[in-house]
């Protein structure tokens, strides 16, 4: 799908495969688990964390079947888990009931990182990459 991206690590676990692209872009592809929980979430936060040696990504999640989630998930993902290594995160749904869930979490639980919903990873790299530039802007400023 993207002919110059390379993967540079990579972890495949029971509920997602993680990949550290050559863009700088971390990729989790959610695998069909009926419940996305904390313990998801800490998984991924620890692949980060090892990937990264501590640095804040951007993140695309993709979710190809309907990944369900409770309110401790929810606050979790919104409020802590995602702030330490995550600069922007993109989330690729293919269905209806994925992206209802998932405005669902994004009006009720706000989450502190910049967060948005896409149908295609072509548009969610576009939007993680523009999200990054303006990053090294202010950074710079």
């Amino acid at each position: 799908m993207f002919a110059n991206v390379t993967i540079l690590i990579k972890k495949d676990h029971p509920s997602f495969t993680a990949g550290l692209r050559s863009d700088g872009i971390v990729h989790f592809e959610m695998k069909d688990v009926a419940d996305y929980d904390v313990e998801i979430i800490k998984e991924q936060i620890e692949f980060l964390f090892e990937a990264g040696k501590g640095e804040k990504f951007p993140l695309m999640l993709t979710f190809t079947s309907f990944h369900n989630t409770n309110e401790k998930t929810n606050q979790f993902a919104a409020k802590e888990g995602n702030l330490k290594y995550a600069k922007a995160i993109a989330v690729v749904v293919d269905s209806l009931a994925s992206r209802l869930r998932s405005n669902f979490y994004l009006i009720f639980f706000k989450p502190e990182t910049p967060t948005k919903l896409f149908n295609s990873q072509k548009d969610a790299v576009k939007w993680l990459k523009k999200v990054q530039q303006k990053q090294k802007k202010s950074a710079l400023a």
